[in-house]
């Protein structure tokens, strides 16, 4: 039985997961509500790159793929000093980080999520962090390592708007063209059709809000990319069907599995 998914993020990003939904029998579309701009005003990014290349801190923490590009484009080819080691929130981050920056991670917890890098990461009392981040990031970790008695310098690094609002976009990569890309005026016309609608992040979750005031149809299952996603559904009175396990595309398929059981026995009843 053929089964259909609409992922909720940059096309551009996607691809991975499209590629593991492929393998399960799944045909995905992909739409983006939201995207990352610059900072109107790029003064505290610059003195943060000042202080970061001087060598003033003991760790960089980054908690998104996004703050990567920013860092790249922002050293434009500088080398971070060796001194300066790295945390990051997950595999995709860390990947990025080592193609991007040019960076092996120092550390990365088994849980990815800033409250798994809190409960793994161990620090002395005083040192010295980086944090630049979004500015929608939950207050979670800056809070939990502020706490723990270390000192947290945080910057803005993009700011989260929805798509085609003013701004100067802080990723520019074009979809590949075997991706379906869905817009975001379409998506209404087109959900009855979807088995599965994958949310990447919080803010995408309040945007689609906006967008499908009607809800969803009785045949559309949700898949979170993880529990801050999950809370941010429940909160705006959406079902949540599944959480990824990893906030990876091998954990939203995992989670699409489960959920349809495929190549199993059954199919969840609800469904078809």
């Amino acid at each position: 039985m053929a089964y259909n998914a609409l992922i909720l993020r940059n096309p551009a990003r996607a691809e991975e997961t499209v590629a593991e939904f492929e393998k399960l029998g799944i045909t995905s579309w992909c739409a983006q509500l939201i995207e990352t701009i610059w900072p109107e005003d790029l003064s505290a990014l610059e003195a943060m790159k000042i202080r970061l290349m001087a060598g003033e801190y003991s760790w960089l923490v980054i908690t998104s793929v996004s703050t990567v590009q920013v860092l790249e484009k922002l050293l434009a080819g500088q080398v971070l000093p060796a001194t300066v080691r790295i945390a990051s929130v997950g595999e995709k981050t860390s990947e990025a980080i080592t193609a991007k920056l040019g960076r092996s991670v120092d550390f990365q917890p088994e849980i990815q999520s800033a409250a798994g890098m809190l409960a793994q990461w161990q620090l002395e009392p005083g040192t010295q962090i980086c944090y630049p981040h979004g500015d929608l990031a939950r207050p979670t970790l800056a809070t939990g390592l502020t706490d723990l008695g270390m000192s947290v310098d945080q910057v803005i690094a993009y700011q989260t708007v929805s798509t085609r609002a003013a701004g100067t976009a802080v990723d520019t990569t074009a979809a590949p063209s075997t991706i379906n890309v869905l817009q975001p005026g379409d998506i209404g016309a087109k959900l009855e059709q979807m088995d599965l609608l994958v949310f990447s992040a919080p803010s995408v979750v309040r945007r689609f809000t906006q967008l499908i005031e009607a809800g969803l149809p009785a045949t559309t299952h949700t898949i979170a990319i993880g529990q801050p996603t999950a809370k941010a559904l429940e909160d705006l009175r959406m079902p949540v069907h599944a959480i990824a396990a990893e906030p990876t595309p091998q954990g939203l398929a995992r989670a699409a599995k489960d959920l349809l059981q495929l190549h199993g026995s059954a199919v969840v009843e609800e469904t078809k």
